[in-house]
C-alpha cells in the first residue's frame, strides 16, 4: 500500500514538469536567452528554500553539513541539471523536439538501469533483469508514440545535416539523457551529506543559480530581467513563479529515489508529465494552443503504466 502512495506522489510531482516548462517557455519568449528564465526559476527557488530552511531547520544549512563528502556531492546535481537544460536548448535546434525527447529518454533509461544495478551513489540495489529491461524498452516505445510526427520536426532539419553530423548529435543527445538520473542520484547523496532534505534542495538550487549566472554573463555580458512584452505591456507576475514548481520536483526526486529506484522514479515522473501535458493541450492552459487528445497519446500513457509494472512489480 505504501508503494502505491509513493507512485501517486511521483505522478503528481511529474505533473509539475510541464507546468514549470510552460511557465519557463512563456518567460523565455520575453528574454534574450532561455538561460535567463532558468536563472530566475533557480533564484526564486533558492530564496524560498533558504527562508524555509531558516524557519524549519537552520542547522541543516550551516553546522549540520558534513563537508567530508567529495565536492561532486555538493555541486554535481546542480551541474547535471543545468547541463541537461542547456543541452536540450541546443539539441532542440539541431534535431527537433521529437527526436531530442526520444534519445534523451533512452539515455535516462540506460543510466537509470546502471545506477540501480551497481548501487551508484548509495542507491538501493535493483539488479538488471529481463522484466526491468522490457519495462524500460516499453517506456521508450511509449515516448516514441506520443511524439509528433510532423515532417518539419523530424526530417527537414535533419536532411540539411550531413549523416556524420546527425550521428554525432544523436550520441550527444543520449549522453545528455544520462544527466537527469545522475542529478537525482547525486542529490540523494547530498541529502545524506546535509542530513536535511530541505538543505539538499537549497544547495542544489543555489549552485544551479550561480552556474546559470556565470553562463549568462559569459554569453550575454550582462543580466537583464524581462519586465515588459513586445507590446510594452507588463509581464504577468505568474510568469516568474516557475521556480516554485521546481522546488517540488527536486525535493520529490530526492524523496522517491531511495524508495522506487532510479528507473522507476524516472518512469513515474514521465507518466505524470504525459498526463499533465494532455490536460494542458486539451484546455489550452497557460495561454497555449488547444489540442484535442488523440488515441496515440492515450496509448502512450497505457504503455507507460505497463512499463512501470514490469520495472517495479514483476
Amino acid at each position: 500500500m505504501q508503494i502505491i502512495l509513493y507512485l501517486i506522489m511521483g505522478i503528481i510531482i511529474g505533473m509539475f514538469f510541464p507546468i514549470q516548462a510552460s511557465i519557463s517557455a512563456r518567460l523565455s519568449s520575453h528574454s534574450k536567452t532561455p538561460l535567463t528564465a532558468a536563472f530566475i526559476a533557480f533564484s526564486l527557488g533558492s530564496v524560498i528554500l533558504l527562508i524555509i530552511n531558516l524557519i524549519v531547520d537552520p542547522i541543516g544549512i550551516s553546522v549540520g553539513i558534513d563537508f567530508s563528502y567529495p565536492l561532486y556531492v555538493f555541486i554535481g546535481g546542480a551541474i547535471a541539471g543545468v547541463g541537461f537544460n542547456v543541452a536540450n536548448i541546443i539539441l532542440f535546434s539541431k534535431l527537433g523536439a521529437s527526436v531530442t525527447t526520444i534519445i534523451t529518454v533512452t539515455g535516462q533509461m540506460i543510466v537509470g538501469i546502471l545506477i540501480d544495478h551497481f548501487e551508484w551513489f548509495g542507491v538501493p540495489a535493483n539488479p538488471i533483469s529481463i522484466t526491468r529491461s522490457i519495462g524500460a524498452i516499453i517506456m521508450i516505445l511509449a515516448i516514441s508514440l506520443v511524439q509528433s510526427k510532423k515532417k518539419k520536426d523530424l526530417t527537414m532539419e535533419l536532411e540539411e545535416e550531413k549523416k556524420s553530423s546527425k550521428i554525432t548529435w544523436v550520441i550527444l543527445g543520449v549522453l545528455a539523457g544520462f544527466l537527469p538520473p545522475l542529478q537525482t542520484a547525486i542529490n540523494g547523496k547530498l541529502r545524506v551529506a546535509t542530513g536535511s532534505l530541505l538543505g539538499a534542495a537549497f544547495i542544489s538550487f543555489f549552485v544551479g543559480a550561480i552556474i546559470l549566472l556565470i553562463l549568462i554573463l559569459i554569453t550575454q555580458r550582462r543580466l537583464e530581467f524581462p519586465m515588459y512584452d513586445a507590446e510594452k505591456k507588463r509581464i504577468p507576475v505568474w510568469v516568474y513563479i516557475g521556480g516554485i514548481f521546481g522546488i517540488f520536483i527536486v525535493t520529490g526526486n530526492i524523496i522517491l529515489l531511495p524508495v522506487l529506484g532510479s528507473v522507476a522514479t524516472t518512469m513515474i515522473f514521465l507518466l505524470g508529465q504525459m498526463i499533465m501535458a494532455l490536460a494542458i493541450d486539451q484546455f489550452g492552459m497557460f495561454n497555449l494552443q488547444k489540442r484535442k487528445i488523440d488515441n496515440r497519446r492515450i496509448a502512450a500513457i497505457v504503455l507507460t503504466i505497463i512499463g512501470i509494472i514490469f520495472v517495479k512489480f514483476l
